[in-house]
């Protein structure tokens, strides 16, 4: 079983128990609760120093923030962090001492993608929540020198578009919203998600919390990412995965409205081979 990583998302979780933590990086981060400069991250360091610590700047960067974005992957290089998770292969190229840790949210997905980048000095993964248990430990046995990463409990993210769609909503029908983030569906009947929209763009993300508490004894990966991102009240589920503590399922199903996403559900539509 691989070890309980929290990602921090207020300042309060940086108490809460846990192998290490996941932390966002100012200005380069997405769908987190709370971001962090590297001076604060470097602070961090030395006051949680027998945690083990990633910074993430999760989201894709566009060619005018290269250099920045280059200059900061090479201050965070020095702090002695265990992985620097990264949303631009760009940090690939850098040559850094700490481990990159590619998350593309929606692409890593395949083993060949994942031996791809392996293979182009990636030092870890974070998985993808599209596939099943069996494909996403398919990954870690042909991959066991890399970090692997799978959610195990948060909101799925679905999409990200750098536009201002919220933003736009309001302005074309004259509206006024104090909220930060919001509800969507498309009727009655449909499925509602989370829209919310921060200084990068718009985020989508499923209403229902994924609960994989009784997975995580199967999952094979390094670290199971706890995230409690736009969620309250998590500290006892967070201890309930820390203790494996199954029989804690119906409850936290009940209390988020959570589910198993896509863990279990077979993969209808797949590339034949050779085709």
């Amino acid at each position: 079983m691989g070890k309980i990583i929290l990602k921090i998302n207020n300042k309060e979780d940086i108490l809460y128990p846990s192998c290490g933590y996941i932390l966002g990086v100012k200005d380069f981060c997405i769908c987190f609760g709370i971001s962090y400069t590297v001076d604060e991250i470097i602070d961090i360091k030395k006051k949680q120093g027998n945690k083990r610590l990633f910074a993430s700047l999760n989201r894709p960067i566009f060619n005018s923030e290269l250099e920045l974005y280059k200059s900061t992957l090479q201050k965070l290089d020095s702090v002695g962090l265990d992985g620097i998770i990264v949303g631009d292969v760009a940090a690939l190229t850098y040559n850094l001492k700490t481990p990159i840790i590619l998350d593309q949210l929606h692409l890593n997905n395949s083993l060949l993608s994942v031996k791809h980048y392996h293979d182009n000095k990636a030092g870890g993964i974070v998985l993808t929540n599209d596939i099943t248990l069996d494909e996403s430990n398919k990954i870690k046995e042909n991959n066991k020198d890399m970090l692997i990463f799978k959610q195990v409990f948060g909101l799925p993210h679905l999409s990200t578009s750098v536009r201002k769609l919220v933003s736009n909503y309001f302005i074309h029908f004259n509206k006024y919203s104090s909220d930060s983030t919001f509800r969507i569906k498309e009727d009655k009947e449909s499925n509602e998600y989370v829209i919310l929209e921060d200084y990068f763009g718009t985020h989508i993300l499923s209403s229902k919390p994924l609960n994989l508490i009784n997975e995580i004894h199967l999952i094979n990966a390094d670290y199971l990412v706890f995230d409690g991102y736009l969620l309250n009240n998590y500290k006892w589920v967070l201890e309930a995965f820390i203790e494996n503590n199954v029989s804690e399922k119906e409850k936290i199903d009940n209390t988020f409205n959570s589910n198993e996403g896509f863990i279990n559900q077979r993969t209808i539509y797949k590339v034949k081979n050779n085709d």
